[in-house]
């Protein structure tokens, strides 16, 4: 197939100046107290599924490999301020013997005056074969006894419910909770932290305060509530450190300084902590015993988050590129459960704004990490033509009808990414420099059109577009109709066909004509349906 060439010194004000937001394939690492059960949250489904693409929560074991476990395919009916169901699933949380799983759902929630107010989040808990919900985002003990809830209200006013899942006993505790689960003990106590100092809240209420010898950029507890571990980072790419507190002494100790360390986890009897240390490709990851000793490093590289068993034999990891691996912690052993995997954010045409339409011919940037390891690219369910590099490309195929259709990402991953998009045969936009603007060039390609080298009225000028649809045998726009104006005043064309050595870009040639000023606004197209207006400069006012 033909090979997608894009002109990106070109048009160097378009997509690769935004960098893809933090996301993993395999999100929020949950595994039980002896390591044998991973679970995790994702927007991938498994591959040849007929799974949504809003995020799942998934498990894995050895025996019976990845599985679906929860989804919510359905984003019920909207009035466009939210929807009627949680249908993002995340944040799933395991108890240690595995008869508990709690995750959290979320939906949109528009903060807008015409909209009254709604819950963005509901936890959701499975025991015993059944299912039950809970208001706001929830976190569940280690032990899985309790569940901590935090409504959007409670964020606001400060307060947080604990609920007895053995009584069914529920209570209002006061202090605001963000619903980490490492910050939870066996019995409901949670964790806070203030600039310099832990507060740990028990289930009544009550609650102890420890003022730290450094700054707390995150901190953790272990099951029994007997040990605190805090961090202190001054910013990405610099030195940081660890330090442990006893509760039972209130004595503090530095175990740890290096290069960027986070990602703390410990084990249920707090004894031993994993932690990562470094930056960029050099990030890995360290078990250390709370009193300092014992630092090894394990084997894994390039962590992007990680999750130690309670027994501390199994360490689970997700890499910066996408790829989930099984560390035995006694033998170091590393094993590969997924290679990198893509995820898709967004869609572009090639360039911001995000689109949820893909004209025909045109060319679709999927915005998110992971494309090296890509294979195949599928839309509308046939192979297309793409390239990888920083980001996923590929053409629309010509011959497609409007229709709405997943573009379905492949790798050797047991998972697959996907976004659903609305085909159409037209869709224009011109090609601008990120302010609004369309990119204009002298018709002889001297240069861009700017104010050291204006345009002058008769000149031609050279705009590019996408989304213009179908093309004749000779790269001409099929549809007859197509005009170009200056404000109110309408231009010659002397070319309007695929703009050569650009695949997926149209190329538009316009006469200037005699204009009262120099910047305006370009519209071109059809009609008021298929038309597609920016500002244009061709000099100095």
């Amino acid at each position: 197939m033909r090979s997608i060439a894009i002109a990106t010194a070109v048009f160097a004000a378009g997509i690769g100046t935004v960098q893809p937001a933090g996301a993993q394939a395999f999100q929020g690492l949950s595994t039980t107290g002896d390591g044998s059960v991973l679970y995790f949250s994702s927007p991938d489904r498994i591959a040849g599924s007929g799974e949504s693409f809003h995020s799942k929560i998934f498990r894995w074991d050895a025996t019976n490999g990845f599985q679906l476990v929860a989804e919510v395919a359905d984003t019920g009916t909207s009035v466009g301020c939210t929807t009627a169901n949680f249908y993002q699933l995340s944040s799933p949380q395991v108890s240690a013997d595995g008869t508990v799983l709690a995750y959290t759902g979320s939906r949109p929630a528009v903060d807008a005056r015409y909209c009254a107010p709604s819950e963005p989040n509901q936890g959701m808990v499975q025991q015993n074969g059944m299912d039950r919900t809970f208001t706001g985002s929830l976190g569940l003990s280690p032990d899985g006894r309790y569940v901590i809830t935090t409504p959007a209200d409670a964020i606001t006013n400060g307060y947080h419910f604990v609920t007895d899942l053995q009584s069914g006993s529920a209570a209002i505790v006061s202090g605001a909770f963000n619903g980490d689960r490492r910050r939870i003990t066996d019995d409901a106590a949670v964790l806070t932290t203030e600039p310099s100092a832990l507060v740990l809240t028990d289930r009544f209420g009550g609650t102890r305060v420890w003022q730290t010898q450094m700054a707390v950029s995150d901190a953790i507890v272990d099951q029994s509530g007997k040990t605190l571990v805090y961090l202190t980072a001054i910013g990405p790419n610099h030195p940081g450190a660890i330090s442990a507190i006893d509760v039972a002494t209130g004595t503090e100790k530095e175990i740890f300084t290096g290069f960027s360390p986070g990602n703390l986890y410990l084990t249920a009897d707090g004894s031993k902590l994993l932690f990562t240390n470094g930056a960029g490709s050099g990030v890995y990851l360290y078990l250390i015993g709370v009193d300092g000793s014992g630092q090894r490093q394990v084997a894994m590289a390039n962590v992007g988050d990680a999750v130690l068993s309670g027994d501390g034999s199994v360490v689970y990891a997700n890499s910066a590129d996408g790829g989930l691996t099984r560390i035995d912690v006694a033998s170091g052993n590393a094993t590969e459960l997924a290679p990198d995997t893509p995820i898709v954010i967004a869609a572009y045409r090639p360039y911001p704004p995000a689109t949820t339409v893909a004209a025909v011919g045109s060319v679709i940037t999927l915005y998110g990490p992971g494309p090296a390891g890509v294979q195949q690219v599928t839309f509308c369910g046939q192979p297309v033509s793409f390239s990888k590099g920083q980001f996923l490309q590929f053409q629309v195929p010509w011959n497609l009808p409007n229709q709405t259709c997943d573009a379905i990402v492949q790798t050797t991953s047991p998972f697959e990414a996907a976004i659903s998009l609305t085909v159409q045969q037209y869709d224009p936009q011109f090609v601008t420099d990120g302010n609004g603007s369309a990119l204009l060039y002298h018709g002889n390609f001297s240069g861009p059109v700017d104010a050291a080298a204006p345009a002058q009225a008769g000149e031609v000028v050279v705009a590019y577009m996408t989304g213009l649809g179908p093309v004749d045998q000779n790269g001409m726009l099929s549809k007859p109709g197509f005009f170009c104006r200056f404000d109110f005043t309408q231009a010659n064309l002397s070319y309007v066909g695929l703009a050569p050595g650009l695949t997926g870009f149209y190329q538009v040639n316009v006469e200037v004509p005699d204009l009262s000023e120099a910047s305006g606004t370009l519209t071109c197209g059809w009609d008021v349906s298929t038309e597609a207006s920016a500002g244009f400069t061709l000099g100095p006012d």
